[in-house]
């Protein structure tokens, strides 16, 4: 046996002991780690409403505003209602002539968090409701309340809704416009956490 394979013995012989000391001392300090005992939370909705109103007025070119409702952390906004109420201020149906000269509204609604859009019109008071399904009522199994929130799933907190209002006044030559109160009606749960376990 020559001096190479010698050098070469000796390294390998000093690389396992070295190795051999390391898994010992790994095996000293290795601490397993604790199990975390998971407790059962029973997740329930409570309903809450909520309204906005607006006083504004509406001619031929037409209204239109956005609006943000913001129902709060955790909460889940599920229905909206948008109602505008109105009346023609100069009402000239069957006083001389037979036909309507009555003005006619339509309204233009939508969400984007919900995928809606829809429109209505008429001579009266209109009205569009948009919901979506209301949480469900479950019981998850987490560490703590912080976690139990993270399993609800998606919500809507804040959404945003369009409005426009266009208007026919008639007849043409008197009357310019209209008057009108917009009410906006949105429905919204929050959570009740209990731990049942």
């Amino acid at each position: 046996m020559d001096r190479n394979d010698r050098i070469v013995i000796m390294a390998g012989i000093i690389i396992l002991i070295i190795a051999l000391i390391g898994i010992v001392y790994h095996e000293k300090t290795y601490v397993s780690t604790p199990k975390i005992e998971k407790n059962s939370y029973r997740i329930e909705w409570e309903e809450y409403s909520d309204e906005i109103s607006y006083d504004g007025y509406v001619d031929k070119n037409g209204w239109k505003n956005n609006y943000t409702i913001d129902a709060g952390e955790n909460s889940a906004i599920c229905c909206v209602e948008a109602k505008v109420d109105w009346k023609d201020n100069l009402d000239f149906h069957g006083i001389i002539f037979p036909w309507n000269w009555t003005d006619k509204m339509e309204m233009d609604f939508s969400i984007d968090e919900f995928s809606f859009s829809q429109s209505e019109n008429g001579y009266g008071m209109l009205s569009i409701k948009a919901t979506i399904e209301r949480p469900k009522d479950l019981i998850v199994k987490a560490e703590n309340k912080s976690e139990a929130m993270k399993m609800i799933g998606n919500i809507n907190s804040k959404i945003h809704c369009t409005i426009s209002l266009n208007i026919q006044p008639k007849p043409r030559f008197f009357d310019r416009g209209n008057d009108f109160t917009l009410y906006i009606t949105y429905h919204y749960y929050k959570p009740i956490i209990k731990k049942i376990s």
